[in-house]
């Protein structure tokens, strides 16, 4: 049998002049922009090559996080691709890669110390009381999603 090898990458979605707060998009908005993207600098050997396997995985709206997977061997016009985007729906994005790993764990890992890393900052920059419980809540669910790692390999099979 033979085991199909994968990519992820897990990205930042920054919106510019929106600096707290989370972004308002779902999984298929950016699924639908990735491909679009991949269209306009691909081609259709690019499509045909990622259509099977690009998935958007994970999305967390109020970190801003979003995991990404696709085929190794053509991961590269992923990554390529991604850095084009500059609008999903009526907002205007940058796509910041944080890290490219091989499987959903090593992500989740290296979210989890990201989220250690830049906590204090994202703490720090609330306004409001309201503002904190939701940066608390989006960094738990982060971090609860990479103790389901299992889980969510199974929903995603």
């Amino acid at each position: 049998m033979v085991r199909f090898k994968n990519r992820y990458a897990l990205c930042e979605v920054i919106v510019p002049g929106q600096e707290n707060g989370s972004i308002n998009f779902t999984k298929s908005k950016l699924y639908r922009a990735i491909k679009q993207s991949i269209i306009s600098n691909h081609g259709d050997y690019g499509i045909g090559a990622l259509d099977q396997s690009l998935r958007v995985i994970y999305i967390n709206t109020g970190t801003r996080i979003v995991l990404i997977r696709a085929e190794r061997k053509y991961f590269h016009m992923v990554t390529s691709a991604i850095i084009f985007i500059r609008k999903i729906g009526l907002h205007d994005v940058i796509f910041k890669t944080l890290h490219v790993g091989g499987s959903i764990r090593q992500c989740f890992k290296f979210l989890i110390k990201y989220h250690q890393k830049s906590f204090p900052s994202m703490y720090q920059s609330c306004q409001t009381e309201d503002d904190k419980i939701k940066v608390l809540e989006s960094i738990i669910d982060a971090c609860d999603a990479s103790t389901s790692v299992k889980a969510l390999m199974d929903k995603i099979s």
